[in-house]
């Protein structure tokens, strides 16, 4: 009896390391497959090296761009190109000392931007709040602030988390845009005043009654 007791035991604890085993495996494979796709996932969000300078060439040409998007989309860019930004604000330099608000960084804040935006007084505007414009606002961007921010974008599109890779892959996409429509032969000045809007939206004329 004791010798039919230990053989099923020796049994049971073989198959039990071979379920164990099984189940070892079959983790691997999915920790394989999962770091796959999201090297691929990353992998699809990158620009191409040769392509990002020649956005960055095309951009570093433009004097003025408005911008309008949402002051969180604006925020996220803003901080990865400048080292910090806060959604408040309405320019990148210290305001003056009868200034009311909190509209712009505090003379300590404006010291630790990694790159001086130079976004002075009037180049940040707020849009009419109670309309569905809420939330939105326009920046009046130089050609250095573009370059600024494709740079900072590009490197962002390969970083290891999925989520801020695809942001930053979609929102390089989406100034690309703006420089596709760039015209080397157009005479110039013809950029200035010109407004870009990141903004997509659902068509949901046919929800309407």
């Amino acid at each position: 009896m004791f010798k039919t007791w230990r053989e099923e035991y020796r049994a049971n604890q073989a198959t039990k390391r071979r379920i164990e085993l099984e189940e070892w495996e079959q983790k691997k494979k999915w920790r394989e497959e999962d770091r796959a796709a999201h090297l691929k996932a990353v992998a699809e969000n990158a620009v191409d090296l040769a392509e990002h300078n020649q956005n960055l060439k095309a951009a570093t040409g433009v004097s003025y761009l408005t911008l309008v998007c949402h002051e969180d989309t604006w925020t996220f860019m803003a901080i990865r190109a400048f080292g910090q930004w806060k959604p408040e604000w309405t320019q990148s330099t210290p305001h003056e000392a009868h200034d009311a608000g909190g509209g712009s960084p505090s003379y300590g804040d404006s010291s630790q931007f990694t790159v001086d935006p130079n976004l002075r007084r009037g180049r940040i505007k707020k849009l009419p709040t109670g309309t569905d414009k809420a939330g939105m606002q326009q920046i009046t961007l130089s050609g250095h602030n573009l370059t600024q921010l494709l740079a900072s974008l590009h490197q962002g599109a390969k970083e290891e988390g999925v989520a801020d890779s695809a942001r930053c892959g979609r929102l390089y996409g989406k100034l690309v845009e703006f420089l596709d429509l760039l015209d080397p032969d157009a005479e110039a000045g013809q950029t200035t005043g010109i407004t870009f809007q990141i903004d997509d939206s659902v068509d949901a004329s046919h929800l309407r009654q």
